[in-house]
């Protein structure tokens, strides 16, 4: 009888009981698929990192195989391998596309995950292409590519597809902000296979090899290659700094980065702590909307069958049974939604995130991974309809049967009782006066109901608004620091000649950009010095964002920087270039913003006044430039250039968010539905009072819905100013110290999220 009972209430209520099984279900999807998301970022990576032997710290200088040698000797040292990285042109259907050549003798550290063709073989002379740059550019194995390095071009067989654990995210150069490998990749060659046209040529060659190598006549050339960076791979974690002590006490280096410290493992590390923040708010807020709406609407769904539960009574069930009988309701509503919501949350939406991020992520295998926790926020929010159902069911069996026949008396408080009779409210329409009493005498309800629409308003204003603060992080970047229309990147050691004929050509707007090494009491923190000569096409702006004009006194550092460094105005900061011994001094004069890169800038007056011989690196320019091959010029960018990987890589974010607000708008609709239907339900006999009474239905609809427009009112302005709270915080705490931009949300974004 009671199994018939339970499947005529739901067919009754079936649209009460659906809300309730769609807030589960919508709650816990959207738990698992973002939990999925940042976990399968996460453990994806480390798989890989692991299988293919990431190093731990790589060490810059000039080191010959005799140098390696050493290093490999030193004690707690698994494994050294030597790499020279050079800049270089591929060419492709008669396009140059900008590549790294990598010139190894050994791959035993950040081991290569062949995609497609060989494994490395040191007395192979093919080419191993960065395999994401090949899919990009419609390359395969067996292909040929024709390189470019000082003039020296050679053409090789493409033997084979790689991905590399040390360079999961890279860019052309320091000059770009986000990763697009339409054309530019790496590529690795075996050092005992240089092609001759570099060996024989001098320009190339004294790049490659050590000075040794011409001084010695004819020797064999494997031996004096001038390797630039070593892959270090220590036994221990402990043991890292004592070999890199040891390290610098026998090689001659320029800097020892770790791997922490590298753009690559860095910049997908900040992702994961990133979205770590944000993913913990935004799955957070939904599951905790979804429980607290589920839970009031069973105990209401309870409450309402005060009048069976009496009955049932009365014709001899035990209290067991009619607890069990409620307590079903939402086991099995719970459970199947559940278990929906864990299968669609992983696959559909785990995974599709997963995927949308690894369009800037190079890993040879990805996926979202199942976080244990959801099963045990299912079984939590199971529980808590349980409770809640139970301690419903419970208060009404404590009465005797008769007394739960009877309709429930509303209580009221003597402070209710006060308010209804003060002037205000005798003046107050017979709607405003019905509202509030409604509301004093079922505060849950709308206390409920208020931080449902609250929560799906919070989800809404950080959707949009972190697409808000983006863009408006990029108006600064693109039109008020950076003002030019090309960006010329100057060749290293280019010829004097042909460097000052092209500050002639172009312009004399000019920056310099250089790896430093800051000494701050006994530890050194790498970071970078720009010397800015651009008159105005590169702006420093002040802490208020407005544009400074720079002093030849001293230098100026980031904010983010300074507070990194517990540095302030008017202290002192000791640095260094990198393969330079002097140390300089210098006072700090201003702190500047800069969203971007977190840095020391001076002027080019106060850089030459330290004896420094000021060799720019890039030219700024508002002029055309039709012809991107010229003498002495790396790489040619126009903003618009730069502004199309953005643009890309904001269409991902729009995506997202776009999601986002799809399953928080499905959320907001379900509550405010289930709010507005049980409502309406649990005033059935008053408002068949009023009918009796001489109301009609259009003014029955106006009492009614007015309550609904306040709490919604409410709800809405109190939205808004918490979800702009909520953004900040998430922007404070996820962004890493290298980025300095806050939270902004537009008008638009306000009136949107309040419409919807």
């Amino acid at each position: 009888m009671l199994k018939t009972k339970m499947l005529r209430d739901i067919r009754k209520n079936i649209s009460q009981y659906i809300t309730i099984f769609l807030m589960v279900l919508i709650g816990i999807f959207a738990y698992t698929g973002i939990e999925a998301y940042m976990l399968g970022m996460e453990k994806s990576a480390d798989k890989y990192y692991k299988e293919n032997n990431l190093e731990d710290f790589t060490v810059y200088g000039k080191f010959s195989n005799k140098e390696i040698k050493v290093a490999k000797k030193i004690y707690n040292v698994d494994d050294v391998n030597g790499r020279l990285t050079l800049p270089s042109l591929g060419i492709i259907d008669g396009k140059e596309h900008h590549l790294s050549i990598n010139f190894i003798q050994e791959n035993t550290v950040s081991i290569f995950y062949v995609v497609d063709g060989i494994e490395f073989d040191k007395d192979n002379d093919g080419i191993w292409l960065d395999a994401y740059y090949a899919e990009k550019s419609n390359i395969k194995v067996g292909d040929t590519l024709t390189i470019n390095y000082e003039n020296s071009i050679f053409t090789r067989k493409i033997v084979g597809l790689i991905t590399v654990p040390d360079l999961v995210y890279y860019v052309k150069d320091e000059t770009e902000l986000f990763t697009d490998h339409k054309d530019f990749g790496f590529i690795y060659m075996s050092s005992n296979n240089i092609p001759s046209e570099l060996i024989n040529n001098s320009t190339a060659s004294a790049s490659i090899f050590t000075k040794d190598y011409f001084n010695k006549g004819p020797v064999i050339y494997q031996d004096y290659v001038n390797y630039n960076n070593l892959l270090v791979d220590v036994n221990r974690d402990k043991n890292i700094p004592l070999v890199k002590e040891q390290i610098k006490d026998k090689l001659d280096i320029d800097a020892i980065i770790d791997i922490e410290d590298s753009m690559s493992y860095k910049t997908y590390q900040e992702e994961i702590d990133q979205g770590k923040t944000y993913v913990g708010v935004f799955s957070g807020l939904f599951i905790f909307i979804a429980i607290l709406s589920v839970i009031t609407s069973m105990s209401r769904l309870v409450k309402k069958e005060r009048k069976e539960i009496g009955t049932l009574k009365a014709l001899g069930y035990s209290n067991k049974d009619i607890y069990i009988h409620y307590l079903s309701y939402g086991f099995y509503i719970g459970i199947v939604a559940s278990i929906l919501g864990i299968v669609f949350g992983y696959f559909i939406l785990g995974n599709f995130f997963v995927k949308m991020e690894m369009e800037y992520y190079v890993l040879p295998s990805y996926r979202a991974y199942l976080n244990t926790d959801v099963f045990l926020v299912s079984i939590l929010v199971i529980l808590g309809i349980l409770i809640a159902t139970y301690l419903s069911t419970r208060k009404i069996l404590s009465k005797n049967a008769a007394d739960t026949l009877r309709f429930e008396k509303p209580t009221v408080n003597k402070r209710e009782i006060s308010f209804t009779k003060n002037k205000l409210f005798r003046h107050m329409s017979f709607s405003t006066k019905w509202n509030i009493r409604d509301i004093l005498r079922n505060k849950i309800r709308t206390v409920m109901g208020f931080i449902g629409i609250v929560g799906c308003m919070i989800l809404l204003v950080v959707a949009l608004g972190m697409k808000d603060t983006i863009d408006n992080y990029l108006d600064i970047e693109f039109s008020v620091i950076n003002d030019y229309e090309n960006k010329l990147n100057i060749s290293k050691n280019v010829d004097m000649g042909i460097y000052k004929n092209l500050i002639e050509t172009y312009s004399d707007n000019t920056s310099l950009s250089m790896m430093v090494e800051i000494k701050d009491g006994d530890s050194i923190v790498s970071n970078n010095v720009f010397v800015n000569d651009s008159k105005g096409h590169v702006k420093t702006l002040d802490v208020n964002s407005k544009p400074i004009d720079l002093k030849d006194n001293g230098v100026y550092i980031t904010r983010n920087l300074a507070k990194k460094l517990g540095k302030k105005v008017n202290d002192t900061i000791t640095w260094r270039i990198y393969g330079t011994d002097n140390y300089y001094k210098s006072k700090i004069i201003g702190l500047n913003m800069d969203p971007q890169n977190q840095n020391i800038t001076m002027s080019k007056e106060y850089y030459e006044s330290l004896e420094l011989p000021y060799i720019a690196d890039t030219i700024y320019t508002n002029d055309e430039i039709k012809d991107t091959n010229i003498e002495g010029i790396s790489s040619v960018q126009s903003i618009d250039n730069l502004t199309s990987g953005v643009n890309s890589m904001i269409d991902t974010l729009i995506s997202m968010v776009y999601l986002i607000i799809v399953v928080a708008c499905l959320l907001g609709i379900v509550i405010i539905y289930n709010l507005g239907v049980l409502s309406f339900a649990e005033k059935n006999y008053q408002f068949a009072t009023l009918k009796v009474l001489g109301f009609s239905n259009f003014k029955i609809s106006r009492v009614f819905i007015k309550q609904n427009i306040w709490i919604s009112i409410i709800s809405i302005v109190s939205g808004l100013f918490l979800g702009k709270y909520t953004l900040s915080y998430i922007f404070s705490n996820a962004l890493s110290i290298d980025y300095d931009f806050s939270a902004y949300v537009s008008n638009e974004t306000y009136i949107i999220t309040s419409v919807m």
